[in-house]
This record gives C-alpha cells, sequence and structure tokens, in this order.
C-alpha cells in the first residue's frame, strides 16, 4: 500500500471543504439575518410600548388637571355654602339674641319691681308687728302701774 493520498480523495475533501464553508456562510448570515430581524422586531415594540406608555402619561395627566379642576370648583362650591350657612346663622342667631335679651329685660324689670313689693311687704309686716309690740309693751306697762 502506498502512503500517498488519492488525489480524487483530496479533491473530494476540498470540495466538502469549500461546500462546509460556504453552508457556514450561509447559515452565519441567515443567523445575522434573522437576529437584525429579530432586534428590529424588539425595537418596534418598545418603540410602540414607549408610545403606549406616552400616551397613557398624557391621558393621566389630563385626568388629573381635570380632577384639580373639579376639586377647585368643589371647594369653592362648598365655600359658599358654608358662607351662606354662616350668614343666615349669624342672622338667625342675631334675631334670637335680640328677642331673649327683650324678654330678659322684661324679666329682669319684673324681677326688681316684685323684689321691691316683697321687701316692702315684708318691712310693712314688720312695722306692724313692731307697732303692736309696742302698743302692748306700752299697755303692759301702763297696766302695772294702774
Amino acid at each position: 500500500m502506498s502512503d500517498a493520498i488519492d488525489p480524487n480523495v483530496l479533491l473530494l475533501l476540498k470540495n466538502q471543504s469549500e461546500y462546509f464553508e460556504k453552508l457556514l456562510a450561509m447559515h452565519r448570515q441567515s443567523f445575522d439575518d434573522q437576529f437584525k430581524a429579530e432586534a428590529k422586531r424588539i425595537d418596534g415594540r418598545q418603540a410602540a410600548d414607549a408610545e403606549m406608555v406616552k400616551v397613557a402619561n398624557q391621558a393621566a395627566i389630563k385626568q388629573a388637571e381635570n380632577l384639580a379642576i373639579q376639586v377647585a370648583e368643589n371647594a369653592e362650591t362648598l365655600r359658599k355654602g358654608m358662607e351662606e350657612s354662616a350668614k343666615t346663622l349669624a342672622t338667625q342667631l342675631q334675631t334670637t339674641t335680640g328677642g331673649l335679651d327683650g324678654r330678659l329685660k322684661v324679666v329682669e324689670t319684673n324681677q326688681y319691681t316684685l323684689a321691691g313689693t316683697s321687701k316692702g311687704k315684708g318691712d310693712m309686716w314688720g312695722y306692724v308687728f313692731g307697732g303692736i309690740m309696742l302698743i302692748i309693751a306700752v299697755v303692759g306697762f301702763f297696766w302695772d302701774k294702774f
């Protein structure tokens, strides 16, 4: 046997090696194309997601602005209502206080009048009793002398 390699085998190996290199290059190109396509798809989804987030943020900002306006309007309405209630209560309190003040003055006047009358009646009965006792004392004094 000869140690020399058949040129046909060498040619076959060379052709097979070139075929595998081309096949490997085609697969590499296919993988690169797929990788680039997937990267574009992911970038597109990220861009779409970013746009959706932007739109959602804008909607949330608009809702917050509307809510702030409603809160301000409700606060103003409540403030006006409280102001009107305070005015009404102040008027009612003033009316009630005026009426009670007048009635209280009448009661005080009557009390002073009755107090004076009662004191006068008490004093009168004291004077009457004192006078009777004086008469009894004088009669008793003279009774013993006669």
